[in-house]
């Protein structure tokens, strides 16, 4: 069987080189490491831990941060199905792959072993997809652009994108096309989604690529 994650290792071919965590759902506030600024101290992360309550961690890998055109995103969610529930653990874990990273398979297949409990991670069908600002999530707001059961159709989502202008041409950040996994939480594990590449930098402004939204639904589809 062709796993998705098959699929992503072929193209995800460099290291990542940024990873950030949030609270919540919280991206606008989130804690921001670039690979060149080297490892934070314990003592920043139980900070950062410490800072205020939070229910839901979250961890983003970055690749190819500045490049419009390769930019891959691994969000995933310590939420209540994982096998592990300690947060600084998952801290170490995380920034353990991201400084000593060994490829996107062995990514992938750590955080199921030490984190999920089981394999689980791009195993089974996208539930939904949409697209947004990075680190403007929130804020903005994504535009919902396919669900489980409804056909793919590109002329239906790009009216759905065009009628979101502030989505589709925006100086805030760069777009991501995020391909969602277990959204109504039945699965047995967390919650993830993979961004793909989908705009494009022209002058001051990120526009989306209708081209790059087609290749990657449908290759992420199975289409």
């Amino acid at each position: 069987m062709y796993l998705l994650k098959d699929k992503l290792a072929a193209v995800i071919t460099t290291k990542p080189d940024v990873i950030q965590f949030a609270m919540d759902r919280k991206y606008e506030e989130a804690w921001i490491i670039p690979l060149i600024e080297g490892r934070p101290q314990d003592e920043k992360i139980n900070t950062y831990l410490s800072h205020e309550p939070f229910k839901t961690l979250i961890v983003e890998y970055i690749w190819n941060s500045t490049d419009d055109g390769s930019r891959f995103v691994l969000t995933f969610f310590l939420d209540s199905k994982c096998k592990l529930q300690n947060p600084q653990l998952f801290m170490k874990i995380c920034l353990d792959l991201f400084y000593g990273y060994a490829g996107f398979t062995h990514l992938i297949d750590t955080l199921d072993s030490e984190v999920v409990g089981h394999t689980y991670l791009l195993t089974k069908n996208v539930h939904s997809v949409n697209i947004g600002v990075f680190n403007h999530w929130l804020s903005v707001g994504p535009v919902d652009v396919w669900k489980i059961g409804e056909e793919y159709n590109p002329l239906i989502i790009s009216q759905k994108i065009k009628a979101r202008p502030n989505v589709e041409k925006t100086n805030l950040n760069y777009q991501g096309l995020l391909f969602r996994f277990n959204t109504d939480g039945l699965e047995d594990g967390p919650y993830y989604g993979v961004k793909t590449p989908c705009c494009k930098k022209e002058d001051l402004n990120w526009c989306l690529d209708y081209n790059k939204i087609d290749h990657w639904m449908r290759t992420m589809l199975g289409i």
